[in-house]
């Protein structure tokens, strides 16, 4: 028996098509002589579409599925609307306290490819900080969003990290308390942010983080990787299955014809209209205009909490 890798992923039943692509593209660097154990945080994931999950087994390559509904329902009514995410964004938080088996493990978002063997991701040394991530991408590409981070969360841009690609120090974690830290926060300051899931761990991780290269949660946006692309991330509505010539899309291409949701997939990028497109113009003008409501607001992370 090999080194075991812990991967999370968070997901329903309308993202399984793009998880199992994701899921498809792990296996197919994965080492005989490493074990790779993948774990579901679901709530409405339907028996039918876990057991095709389920098809990817082999002796070295497990998947189960864990229901976070009885972690959600106490917190449920606390938890603040997100202007782009589902409530699966928040699920990543609860991995430190369900999972005491694991020192260690990588969370990853659905809408992503791998190109190399995740083993290398889990085997970087993060020594006894809390996560090993990827400066936030997106930060660079708009000054609204630049000035959202320092002025409405209230850290430095540069430190800024995409929660989407996480290696996470459980042990750490425990030790500070993070899911702890999480809950009391949300029910104490409910802050005003735009992806409250990302904002939160940022803020309680913030100082305490190991940063990687981009390669490991490559952005679909035109600057090159730092050095070697490892993973891509479709963040964002940059989505290879709803438009044409997504930079790197053509890896997500590649293992969703492996994907045995091929089908599906081809389907909604073919139905996808004009009219979604539009959709997709006008939620980011939400995300703009969230910004600039935020200004106003009194229940920022920079001024309730970083000057307290």
């Amino acid at each position: 028996m090999g080194q075991t890798i812990p991967i999370f992923f968070a997901c329903n039943d309308k993202y399984v098509p793009y998880l199992d692509v994701a899921v498809t593209s792990i296996k197919s660097h994965a080492n005989k002589s490493t074990d790779y154990q993948i774990t579901v945080l679901k709530t409405d994931v339907s028996e039918e579409n876990q057991r095709k999950l389920k098809t990817h087994e082999s002796d070295n390559f497990k998947i189960s599925f864990f229901d976070v509904k009885d972690l959600l329902e106490p917190i449920k009514k606390n938890l603040p609307d997100m202007f782009y995410y589902t409530l699966a964004a928040y699920y990543r938080l609860f991995i430190e306290k369900a999972f005491p088996q694991y020192d260690k493990a990588i969370y990853l978002d659905c809408d992503v490819t791998l190109l190399s063997d995740i083993a290398e991701l889990y085997n970087i040394d993060i020594g006894d900080d809390l996560v090993g991530a990827v400066y936030e991408q997106n930060t660079d590409r708009d000054i609204r969003f630049t000035n959202y981070v320092k002025d409405i969360i209230g850290i430095p841009p540069k430190t800024y990290f995409n929660s989407g690609v996480m290696l996470m120090n459980l042990k750490e974690f425990r030790r500070f308390k993070v899911q702890d830290r999480f809950l009391d926060m949300l029910t104490t300051y409910n802050f005003d942010c735009l992806a409250p899931d990302q904002e939160y761990i940022n803020v309680i991780c913030h100082g305490r983080v190991k940063y990687l290269p981009n390669g490991w949660n490559k952005h679909s946006f035109p600057d090159p990787p730092e050095g070697e692309l490892h993973l891509c991330h479709y963040a964002l509505s940059l989505k290879p299955w709803h438009y044409d010539n997504v930079i790197n899309g053509e890896y997500f291409w590649k293992y969703a014809k492996l994907s045995q949701f091929y089908d599906i997939i081809l389907k909604e990028f073919n139905e996808y209209t004009d009219a979604d497109r539009q959709k997709d113009r006008e939620a980011f003008t939400g995300i703009v205009k969230g910004i600039e409501s935020m200004y106003h607001s009194e229940r920022t992370f920079k001024k309730l909490w970083f000057k307290k």
